[in-house]
């Protein structure tokens, strides 16, 4: 870890961990969480109004939001009822 990462590697690297933690949570989470707290978890990030949360300002922070619910539908989502 002594080696020296430009700006934008050191910020693929934070994402890329983040992406592995992200993981390493949804797969607990398959296994202890009930399917009622699975749909709450998409329906929350769903609920988000873009037309008066501060997030719909930032293109990124918008697409975000977006990719985190298909990750978690196409996570917790049996894979014969995917669209």
């Amino acid at each position: 870890m002594s080696q020296n990462l430009s700006t934008d590697q050191e910020l693929v690297s934070d994402i890329v961990a983040c992406q592995l933690v992200i993981k390493q949570i949804l797969d607990v989470i398959d296994v202890i969480a009930p399917v009622e707290v699975r749909e709450k978890m998409s329906h929350q990030l769903k609920s988000i109004d873009f037309a008066t949360h501060p997030a719909a300002t930032d293109p990124v922070t918008r697409r975000a939001i977006q990719k985190a619910i298909a990750l978690i539908e196409l996570k917790f989502t049996p894979q014969g009822e995917a669209h």
